[in-house]
């Protein structure tokens, strides 16, 4: 399956799927704050959700005070939805649509 046949479709999934409909939806990520936690993850610490789509850990690290938070996915529609609903305070967020097994890391840092 190449790149854009995978984001193809992750688009249509986000497209046609409310958040809460997908079986990996969480209103809170226990188990990934969690491991932050557990690694000593601080507010200052730089946080990369990979294939982070709608998730909400970026509300809650948000909420917690998280300054460094980059959320990368392939779907734009994942995104721009989760980019939606934290409003302005998905300004504070690095948000990136790429294919991690693709992407060159140094021209996203």
């Amino acid at each position: 399956m190449t790149t854009t046949d995978r984001q193809a479709h992750w688009e249509n999934i986000y497209t046609t799927k409310g958040e809460a409909e997908v079986s990996w939806f969480e209103e809170t990520p226990t188990e990934s704050l969690r491991l932050l936690q557990l690694v000593g993850a601080q507010p200052s610490s730089a946080i990369i959700d990979v294939g982070g789509g709608a998730s909400r850990l970026v509300d809650n690290l948000l909420a917690k005070g998280f300054e460094n938070l980059t959320v990368l996915d392939l779907s734009a529609v994942a995104l721009d939805s989760a980019r939606a609903r934290l409003g302005d305070k998905g300004d504070a967020v690095k948000w990136i649509v790429a294919d991690v097994t693709e992407m060159a890391a140094d021209r996203y840092i």
